[in-house]
């Protein structure tokens, strides 16, 4: 977001991955909730905020099939899809609606 754009990002993955692993990747982005932006409706509401999230090559998103249920559960709410179909290893993420998921 360039709202966000200067501000510090915190990423916790596993050290080691073994092939065809589903990990998971937890981003926390430092800012104040008190930041607001201007809605279609001319009124101030919370900040939209994504996530593109480079992995390492080969790496990709895991097919839904698997996924485990708690995992689908916990990330129900978050769209992902591929930043070009020649990259697949570069997710965008988002719209973050929660303030943590």
């Amino acid at each position: 977001s360039c709202h966000l754009a200067n501000k510090p990002v915190d990423i916790e993955v596993p050290q080691v991955i073994l092939p065809d692993t589903v990990f998971e990747a937890v981003v926390r982005i430092s800012y104040g909730m008190q930041l607001k932006q201007v809605l279609a409706n001319g009124k101030k509401g919370a900040l939209n905020v994504g996530i593109v999230l480079i992995l390492q090559e080969g790496f990709e998103l895991a097919l839904p099939d698997c996924i485990s249920p708690e995992m689908k559960e916990k990330i129900s709410n978050l769209s992902f899809q591929h930043y070009c179909s020649a990259k697949k290893n570069i997710l965008v993420i988002g719209l973050v609606l929660d303030k943590k998921i």
